[in-house]
């Protein structure tokens, strides 16, 4: 396998035993490498072909509760977060900086890499939700790295048009995953078949 994509910082709060135990037959370092290829792909599509740099945090459901209390509201572990640092518009299916001083630093990277936030994913909720659809918990954690990427780059599916750009990208990233993965036990997946949740179906 390729090297990891060096645009994601990974954050493993889980431990790699435990991270082993949900991605078997996978390693824990094979699953890792899926992760966060898949984090960096959605940002390059997003982007439409340029890079920058994000944060990825594999927690569980020990932290999750937490976060989703203090920054969304709610009660009780979700699937995915991401915590923007900054603001964005989308057109054509593509991300765009809304901040004139953000968007003169992000093409020519004179200031620096360019960093977009930080994603964190559930494990304990992703094996739940891969054993519901069927699929491999790597799968399902790299359904959720895309789906709060494209998050952390403005993209919403709370409408019929955002939705369909959201999954237009996210076919996008599935397909070069697919060909550049193939230990994974893949099957054909939609973030979007239960809103805010990733899960599988027909693509």
């Amino acid at each position: 396998m390729e090297p990891m994509d060096p645009g994601v910082t990974l954050h493993d709060k889980v431990g790699r035993e435990r991270l082993a135990e949900a991605v078997e037959p996978l390693t824990a370092d094979a699953a890792l490498e899926v992760v966060t290829a898949a984090a960096s792909e959605a940002v390059r599509e997003a982007l439409n072909g340029r890079t920058a740099e994000m944060e990825l945090t594999i927690c569980g459901d020990m932290e999750m509760p937490r976060l989703n209390f203090d920054h969304m509201g709610e009660r009780g572990p979700t699937d995915v977060l991401a915590f923007p640092l900054h603001e964005w518009t989308v057109e054509n299916g593509h991300s765009h900086l809304a901040d004139e001083d953000a968007r003169a630093g992000l093409p020519s990277g004179r200031r620096g890499p360019f960093m977009l936030g930080d994603v964190v994913v559930d494990l304990d909720q992703a094996v739940r939700q891969a054993a519901e659809g069927d699929w491999s918990v790597a799968e399902e954690v790299a359904l959720l790295a895309i789906h709060g990427t494209l998050h952390l780059l403005g993209h919403d599916h709370d409408d019929p048009d955002g939705e369909a750009a959201m999954r237009d990208l996210e076919h996008r990233v599935l397909t070069v995953l697919h060909r550049r993965f193939r230990a994974v036990d893949w099957k054909p997946g939609s973030l979007f078949d239960r809103a805010g949740h990733a899960v599988g179906a027909g693509f």
